[in-house]
């Protein structure tokens, strides 16, 4: 419920100041709003209307920094969004972000005083907006982590408190989908990465979906939808990237996982798991930025080796010894296209477009110069499993 306190104090500083004033919740929503006085620009009209700016306005003003400065700055302007320069006053209670007041300097004449004032209404509403949050119960997201932890005892606990306020019922069957932020995408502060993830998690739910529980860790976040019957999700994951997308300001990028449905949440854990496994395979390129675990179909065992375990020494002896002799990956991409096509010649022929004769010399080849006899189902399946897991070893893949 807002508060009428919090709005007369914003009334009250914007006809003092004759300029626009709101108030933001960290994920840039808006909370209390000013009248205007002409400065307004078409972000701030929009976002009155709507309740909410646009997802890359919210970008570039998440693309500042804001939700780490310590104190009042300057957002600039972005013709492109048609958005006007803004002073951004972050409000903190003991420490944490509970909103940012915006207010419009489009011609960069807030003076020095206006700040200090300005800032002052940040230590004023701190409190009241504390209070306010206060009264929200939601289920925790460290209750939502825990719920997805692999250890019982933890998961038995959070079963308990999420109890409490969700229906057996609503989650009769659970779906995850689990979003990660590659390595690669280093250029962000992890407030900024929190806030692209948690605005994900407030679209609407696919058809079907009775509850939803969700949570950020780091750089990854896990959605558990709950529903009665089987539900198609991945339209919404790809939706939440999109939405992640634009808020990220150009400055990372996120991959999606989903996992199968299970029965009931003492059984999410499951499906969290796959799903983020299925993500792990996204990011390394062997799907598009969506996958199910049950796309990834080999590669689903090859993606429960840890990470600081894939490397050269993880393949298998007779796969190294391919290498070895195999300088420019010719033989080792004619066998993968050989044994990728069940054993047929004119298949893996056509794949390669070369000759049968030049199919035949070369597994010939690889026998001879490995020792091994492609004849035997077990060196086969040995050396599909190796060469399928190079797929996971992009510095082997390319020596």
């Amino acid at each position: 419920m807002p508060s009428e306190e919090i709005q007369e104090i914003v009334d009250r500083i914007a006809s003092k100041l004759q300029r626009s004033v709101i108030i933001d919740d960290p994920n840039v929503k808006l909370l209390y709003s000013s009248a205007h006085f002409g400065d307004e620009d078409p972000v701030r009209v929009d976002a009155i209307l709507k309740r909410r700016a646009n997802s890359k306005a919210i970008g570039h003003v998440l693309a500042q920094g804001v939700a780490s400065w310590p104190r009042a700055g300057v957002i600039p302007s972005n013709a492109e969004l048609g958005m006007q320069a803004r002073i951004c006053v972050p409000v903190r209670w003991r420490g944490e972000l509970l909103a940012l007041i915006m207010v419009m300097d489009p011609d960069g004449s807030f003076t020095m005083a206006e700040m200090a004032e300005i800032s002052g209404i940040a230590d004023r509403v701190a409190p009241l907006l504390a209070d306010e949050l206060s009264v929200a119960d939601e289920t925790s997201e460290q209750a939502v982590l825990d719920l997805v932890s692999q250890e019982p005892t933890v998961r038995r606990r959070a079963l308990t408190e999420v109890a409490s306020t969700r229906t057996a019922e609503d989650f009769a069957l659970v779906t995850a989908i689990w979003l990660a932020i590659p390595e690669t995408s280093s250029d962000a502060s992890q407030a900024h990465v929190n806030v692209a993830m948690r605005s994900a998690f407030t679209l609407p739910t696919p058809v079907g979906v009775r509850g939803q529980l969700a949570a950020v860790d780091k750089r990854t976040a896990v959605l558990l939808l709950g529903s009665a019957k089987p539900v198609k999700v991945r339209a919404h994951a790809e939706r939440m990237l999109t939405r992640v997308h634009d808020l990220s300001s150009g400055r990372f990028r996120a991959v999606a996982g989903i996992g199968p449905a299970v029965t009931g949440l003492d059984r999410a854990f499951e499906t969290a798991e796959l799903a983020a496994l299925a993500s792990r395979a996204t990011d390394a390129g062997l799907k598009g930025s969506t996958t199910t675990w049950e796309e990834l179909g080999p590669y689903g065992p090859l993606m429960r080796i840890p990470h600081d375990q894939l490397g050269p020494r993880a393949l298998p002896a007779e796969v190294q010894r391919l290498l070895e002799v195999d300088g420019d990956r010719q033989l080792a991409v004619t066998l993968r296209a050989f044994l990728d096509a069940g054993g047929s010649a004119p298949t893996a022929s056509a794949a390669l477009n070369i000759h049968r004769t030049t199919l035949y010399y070369r597994l010939s080849r690889i026998e001879e110069l490995t020792g091994y006899d492609l004849s035997d189902g077990r060196v086969r399946l040995t050396m599909h499993l190796g060469l399928t897991l190079m797929d996971l070893l992009p510095d082997v893949r390319h020596m």
